[in-house]
């Protein structure tokens, strides 16, 4: 096992999570959970502020969020009065409407909270939302780094993806908490592992891609497996299907292709 499964193992651990209803439930601090389950396995950020909650990323589902309701309001019985979304895909904005109208309000663009670093950046997704709450000493990063799936930098291309990981890294200290869009919660020694991992892979497809246009023999590749696995952070005994690898590859060699006309134009 490497240090990464290591430090995930010992962190989740130490978070000491109980279920509800399918829900799971991690007490990070008096002031903040981490809910998540059901689904999609978004984890979802529970903050408790002087007149009522904060929820970051809460999950889709018209049949799941009154329970996801009724878990918020066992833990601290108070309103959910800001919402905010790591980026726009539907796993982590399902629920925006179901907490808006039960009064919550929904903060786009800047985010005028005391307590909260926010900066946007262009990786996972055009639009990026990372939030830094000092408190918890915990930064919300959403899908720029995922410990349950293999990186997925492909809006933001190499570039943008380096430029989101140094962001995170130079938020908060050394102790900061990590909380991915799905997956059990990191540090920053797990997301350097985990942008090296990433950068090892997409060297590699580029090595393989200007070698072989078979497809099928670069999927083939031992190495390019290894790497692979180096994202398996549960240890899942089927990690990535076939198809889904296809396409990682796929995705990937499309990036280096854009990347590639773009330093040649200049």
């Amino acid at each position: 096992m490497n240090i990464f499964k290591v430090l995930l193992s010992i962190i989740f651990i130490l978070i000491s999570p109980t279920a509800s209803s399918g829900i799971v439930k991690m007490k990070i601090s008096k002031k903040l959970y981490i809910l998540s389950g059901k689904e999609y396995g978004t984890n979802i950020g529970l903050i408790a502020v002087e007149n009522g909650l904060i929820l970051i990323d809460p999950m889709p589902g018209d049949n799941h969020l009154s329970e996801l309701d009724q878990v918020i309001q066992s833990i601290y019985n108070k309103p959910v009065i800001f919402i905010l979304n790591t980026h726009s895909h539907s796993d982590h904005t399902g629920g925006n409407k179901y907490f808006e109208g039960k009064g919550g309000k929904l903060l786009k663009g800047d985010i005028p909270l005391e307590g909260f670093t926010h900066i946007r950046v262009e990786s996972h997704s055009s639009i990026d939302n990372i939030f830094y709450h000092k408190e918890s000493n915990a930064i919300f990063v959403g899908d720029i780094f995922d410990t349950s799936w293999h990186p997925t930098f492909y809006a933001g291309g190499i570039k943008g993806f380096s430029n989101a990981i140094d962001t995170i890294l130079n938020m908060g200290d050394d102790q900061s908490l990590i909380i991915p869009g799905h997956g059990v919660t990191a540090n920053k020694s797990s997301l350097i592992e985990f942008r090296e991992n990433t950068f090892a892979w997409i060297n590699r497809v580029r090595e393989l891609y200007h070698k072989e246009s078979d497809l099928e023999k670069i999927m083939a590749d031992t190495q390019l497996k290894n790497i692979l696995q180096k994202f398996n952070a549960s240890d899942k005994a089927t990690f990535i299907p076939e198809k889904a690898y296809k396409r990682f590859i796929e995705r990937t060699i499309s990036v280096i292709d854009n990347e590639e006309s773009l330093q040649q134009a200049h």
